[in-house]
């Protein structure tokens, strides 16, 4: 009898046991992750067809889904929204998934699809691709109901028919521009997002707060959802202007992870990571991240070759004595590296190093430079005012080309900005960059410089087209590469970072809780 009893209370323990363990477990699941996030905006005002800031797309990349992903580990294509994709002749056929649901369970169909891309096409404001020319050329898109020959709807499946098949056009669809957004969170009239709860990808809005914070939770009905991911995160806004502020939000014990796009030096996150081993665990990409200076539309038709030529050297050369001993950085010399599509050939690099290596004068003429740094832009002044003594810096946030202006005068000669490049062929890339002016050309230039690249079926020969550009730009000083670096984020030990190595991008739900 005492044996029974005995068994008994060893079932009773064991159970409480059991228990108080999956109740930790729980309870370290549900953990909420902490995000030092650079902005104090309110979820309104992101909107994947106008993605101008990194923060943004990242902000967007967590709440929506596109239909194909690329791999975080390879770079190779995946399934999405789409759970299956089949070229059948020049149609793509895009299978939507039969379970994909938003966080109340409304089921994520083909039609949200339809009207999300037609909805791209309407607003028409996106960076990423010339995907209108590709599937309605010729049609201008102003109304959801309004037909576009080539978006077609066959029961859960999508049908996109370019004029040719484009290898390009699956790879374009994993940009965020192409997220696909619940109809019924949409205003019909304006189409502006207004329910941020009801989205198509692995988190949903729970609550924005008055002080800029925004509170994320998973959608369980999600394909990357997973109980080891983070369950409920807030991005918490911090002061970009505050020299390394998202370092030291972190530092300071608010934040458990701060993201690549931190508004923080490189050098003082890795030289923190390196001093803090035992609680911090560092994330590197690549060396992706181009500090470039380019100049403007302005500033090629008020500035002669030469001086362009000599302002650039001079700059370059500053660049290079600031950061030589920073941790993370080396000189740079193309926009896209000799390894990637898109490097120059030998003889052009040999060309620009005879070009580049020549001595230069001061230019003593006023011009306006934009600089788009986050914390003190005085290193950065300086290097300009070092040889174009007469300039006016002043700090921005976004490109001149993809910002407003009320005067021609307001715009600058030129500007000095961070931006990302890829060792592939990435068409998102590519027409970000044209439109962001960072090739050069004029804009009635640029889109039939990218309609023509677009037409080209031939790889080899769009990589000549693009290599030429880049080569272009580098001889005419136009762009010129100053340093470049890998982008980093730091997280707490207690969460295990799976981001990408060859992209930007900052997917939340590849930490893990440890």
């Amino acid at each position: 009898m005492k044996k029974y009893w005995l068994i008994i209370v060893i079932l009773v323990l064991l159970g409480g046991f059991i228990k108080m363990t999956t109740a930790v477990l729980d309870k370290n699941s549900n953990k909420t992750l902490r995000v030092a996030f650079p902005s104090f905006n309110r979820g309104l005002d992101y909107e994947p067809t106008d993605i101008r800031l990194a923060y943004e797309y990242i902000f967007l990349e967590n709440i929506y889904s596109p239909l194909v992903e690329i791999s975080a580990k390879d770079g190779d294509l995946k399934e999405g929204v789409a759970s299956k994709m089949t070229w059948k002749g020049d149609e793509l056929h895009l299978e939507i998934r039969d379970n994909l649901k938003t966080a109340s369970g409304k089921p994520i169909t083909a039609k949200d699809v339809v009207f999300s891309l037609k909805r791209l096409l309407i607003l028409a404001s996106n960076t990423h691709g010339n995907f209108g020319d590709l599937v309605c050329p010729g049609v201008h898109l102003t109304s959801i109901t309004q037909d576009c020959p080539g978006i077609e709807l066959r029961g859960n499946t999508v049908i996109l028919k370019a004029e040719k098949r484009k290898s390009f056009l699956l790879p374009m669809l994993g940009a965020i521009d192409f997220a696909v957004i619940p109809q019924e969170s949409v205003d019909p009239k304006t189409l502006k997002i207004i329910n941020y709860a009801e989205t198509s990808g692995p988190y949903y809005v729970s609550n924005f707060l008055p002080d800029g914070t925004i509170e994320l939770k998973a959608n369980l009905y999600h394909y990357q959802y997973t109980s080891k991911m983070p369950q409920d995160v807030t991005l918490l806004p911090f002061d970009r202007s505050i020299p390394n502020g998202g370092l030291k939000f972190y530092a300071d014990g608010k934040a458990d992870h701060i993201m690549t796009t931190n508004s923080s030096q490189v050098e003082d996150i890795i030289e923190f990571a390196n001093n803090n081993q035992d609680t911090t665990n560092l994330h590197v990409t690549m060396n992706i991240r181009n500090i470039l200076l380019v100049f403007t539309e302005k500033g090629v038709k008020e500035l002669s070759q030469k001086e362009r030529q000599n302002i650039a050297l001079g700059v370059k050369k500053s660049f290079e004595d600031i950061y030589s001993s920073k941790k993370g950085f080396e000189v740079s010399h193309e926009f896209f590296s000799a390894m990637a599509d898109g490097g120059l050939t030998k003889d052009q690099q040999e060309s620009l190093n005879t070009k580049y290596g020549q001595s230069f004068n001061t230019v003593d003429k006023p011009i306006k430079v934009a600089l788009l740094k986050s914390g003190d832009i005085s290193t950065w002044e300086n290097a300009v005012n070092s040889v174009a003594p007469k300039a006016s810096c002043f700090k921005d946030v976004r490109v001149p080309d993809l910002s407003e202006y009320k005067t021609r005068d307001e715009m600058p000669h030129a500007f000095i900005a961070g931006t990302d490049s890829s060792y592939f062929e990435d068409i998102n890339l590519i027409s970000y960059s044209l439109n962001a002016g960072y090739f050069g050309l004029s804009k009635p230039e640029r889109k039939e410089w990218l309609a023509h690249y677009m037409s080209l079926d031939s790889k080899s020969e769009r990589l000549l087209l693009l290599r030429q550009l880049h080569y272009n730009v580098l001889n005419d000083f136009v762009l010129v590469p100053l340093v470049i670096s890998p982008f980093v984020a730091l997280s707490s030990k207690e969460w295990k970072m799976e981001l990408s190595q060859l992209y930007a991008n900052n997917q939340i739900w590849l930490l893990r809780h440890q």
